[in-house]
């Protein structure tokens, strides 16, 4: 379907997906750049700075992506109640401050005050899981069984 024959929620839960597969792209370039790394000099500290940017980074990132393009499917014959664009939006960039504080600070030296940051940037990140989960749950419970 032409863009600009969809309605303006699913448009922007698409627009919100195609951000959510730019992210898993790169998380899934840095992550396996880290993992090459590791490997060439055989350090293997940054393992979960590694996994994370890999499992979460790339994975989860995907998924919500994927969710995204499903309510933008479902909003083509009817959105349905619950999941609105601006929460979407605001779980996107939690998910996008999450993340990266959380393994930004993950780096910094055991000890040092500022490094129990990177628990709250871990909070962010689930809280962002749970939105997503609530926005999806939503969607779902209102959803009409597709003959």
């Amino acid at each position: 379907m032409p863009a600009f024959a969809e309605s303006g929620n699913a448009c922007a839960f698409r627009r919100i997906a195609r951000w959510y597969f730019r992210a898993a792209v790169v998380y899934l370039s840095l992550g396996a750049v880290v993992g090459a790394l590791m490997m060439r000099f055989g350090n293997d500290n940054f393992k979960f700075f590694h996994s994370h940017m890999l499992l979460v980074g790339t994975l989860l990132f995907a998924v919500y992506g994927i969710g995204n393009m499903w309510i933008a499917n479902r909003a083509d014959k009817m959105l349905p109640p619950g999941p609105s664009t601006f929460l979407a939006v605001v779980q996107f960039w939690l998910a996008n401050i999450g993340l990266p504080g959380m393994l930004l600070w993950y780096v910094l030296p055991v000890g040092l005050v500022p490094d129990r940051i990177g628990v709250l940037f871990g909070f962010i990140e689930a809280a962002a899981a749970v939105m997503y989960g609530l926005m999806l749950w939503r969607g779902l419970k209102n959803m009409e069984p597709e003959n």
